[in-house]
């Protein structure tokens, strides 16, 4: 099974924009619901299906179902992505527009579905990601309110900066029941993926030293005491919708509790927040200038978060391309952030020569004077040094 990680990387990035197919409702088969009554509890009442492994096209009948539209509504796909658990679908029609999100457990990690699931309720709740009409985790389906608005452009502008600050300060302080963390089993799954690559690939024995540095950076900061919050752990640009007056968040299959530093350093590095700019944000997230230990924190959470994407992103290469990754090079490398296909390049390989440049990136910032003076600001040994 392969593992569920950083679905909208890719997509989130700019590299996939807003681009839709549209998919004919005529080939929709509403005679293949578990049909039922009208919405009722979410989180117990299903109404498309006992299994995920339904085609997509008799889910989306269902959703049109739940939500009372004909088979004239329009149904359009949001581009695919690198990881095969998970497709997105717009639904407009009488008025109503929504996202359905369809899931196949087939490939998803056991229970981050409904931890899923419910941590997009609850958001939706408190006006932090889009409201939930429908969640039915046995069939895989969720439905929301469609945000009208766009992924993150990298740098942000001011004003997207102060409202994504302000949504993540939200955010940090919520509670949820079970203390998820989607998050680990995330990691867990790279390091299983750079456990069974980097033996047959000797090539690629960076892999080890940035998981094992990852281990070690990580271990000594948790060290620190911070009390852990609710965290997203995956703002990427996709993740991040701006409808011109604020900031939402979406996609939730790495939400946990941890250090909220996190949030912010991945958000800093995705979206281009520096100089004056995260000056502001950090100061609109806690409503005053920012410490010198929490500028230190934020300096090593950034090599965190480098590191973990590129760890992440080995586990996403397809198994067809493993024996060309041996040939690597030092030209592969560029902007972990920059998620243009070069000419000719397929869709795994990208994936790959992102790899490399995030973990690269997160060695290189690593070993840096920022770094080192973070450490010492905090009376870290910095052993992953």
């Amino acid at each position: 099974m392969r593992p569920a990680i950083a679905m909208n990387m890719l997509a989130g990035l700019g590299w996939f924009q807003h681009r839709r197919s549209r998919m004919p409702l005529s080939d929709l088969t509403i005679d293949a619901l578990t049909k039922g009554s009208a919405l009722s509890d979410p989180t117990t009442t299903t109404l498309i299906g006992k299994r995920s492994s339904m085609c997509a096209e008799a889910r989306l009948a269902g959703v049109l179902e739940i939500l009372g539209l004909s088979d004239t509504a329009t149904v359009s796909a949001f581009p695919a992505t690198p990881t095969p658990w998970a497709s997105t679908y717009s639904v407009a029609g009488d008025g109503i527009r929504r996202v359905a999100r369809l899931i196949d457990l087939e490939f998803a990690e056991e229970g981050v579905v409904p931890t899923e699931f419910r941590a997009a309720q609850v958001l939706g709740k408190h006006g932090i990601g889009p409201r939930v009409e429908y969640a039915d985790p046995v069939s895989g389906v969720l439905v929301m309110d469609e945000i009208l608005g766009a992924p993150a452009t990298r740098p942000i502008v001011h004003w997207q900066a102060l409202s994504l600050a302000r949504v993540l300060r939200e955010l940090h302080t919520l509670d949820m029941d079970g203390e998820p963390r989607l998050h680990e089993g995330k990691i867990n799954s790279a390091r299983s993926g750079v456990a069974r690559l980097t033996p047959r690939i000797p090539e690629l024995a960076i892999y080890s030293e940035a998981s094992e540095r990852f281990d070690s950076l990580r271990a000594e900061l948790g060290q620190l005491g911070v009390e852990d919050r609710l965290c997203h752990n995956d703002l990427n640009r996709g993740n991040v919708l701006f409808d011109g007056m604020r900031a939402w968040l979406i996609d939730f299959d790495h939400l946990g509790f941890g250090d909220p530093l996190y949030d912010l350093a991945n958000a800093m590095l995705s979206l281009g927040i520096e100089g004056v700019l995260l000056e502001k944000f950090l100061e609109a997230y806690f409503d005053r200038p920012v410490e010198a230990s929490e500028a230190a924190r934020l300096e090593l959470m950034a090599c965190l978060v480098l590191l973990r994407y590129g760890l992440s992103a080995l586990s996403l290469v397809p198994d067809h391309l493993h024996d060309r990754m041996g040939t690597w090079t030092s030209e592969m490398l560029g902007d972990p952030f920059d998620f243009a296909r070069r000419e000719n390049e397929e869709v795994g390989w990208l994936v790959f020569r992102l790899s490399l440049s995030f973990t690269h990136a997160g060695l290189a910032r690593l070993e840096a004077g920022p770094a080192t003076r973070a450490a010492g600001t905090l009376g870290l040994p910095g052993a992953w040094a």
